[in-house]
């Protein structure tokens, strides 16, 4: 879930896994957020509307593909074949070590 500060016209969007064309709902009406369980906030980044993944092979290489974001109106972007639309990202030598830490971090080498 994606909290809205109130700066940013407030409310929440709720982020799930593509159900055919839609990844995501907003609601305006939300202005709190959850304080039920354990979970973990960080800071408001706005993004422009695109999403960066990163996925590595090992400590040794790591391949990055940027998308439309879910939060900028929940449809996914799909091409001719009906697979979502990504664009190749060329990651600087300081991203690829965070990569490859990240990696190591969660013993993935």
């Amino acid at each position: 879930m994606i909290y809205y500060p109130s700066y940013a016209g407030g409310g929440m969007k709720e982020l799930f896994r593509k159900v055919g064309n839609r990844s995501s709902e907003f609601y305006p009406e939300v202005r709190k957020v959850r304080r039920d369980g354990s979970y973990i906030y960080e800071e408001f980044m706005p993004t422009g509307g695109t999403d960066v993944k990163v996925y590595t092979i090992g400590p040794g290489y790591a391949h990055a593909e940027a998308r439309k974001s879910p939060v900028v109106d929940g449809v996914v972007m799909r091409n001719s074949d009906g697979k979502e639309v990504r664009y190749p990202v060329l990651l600087t030598p300081t991203e690829k070590q965070i990569a490859r830490n990240v990696c190591q971090a969660f013993r993935q080498a």
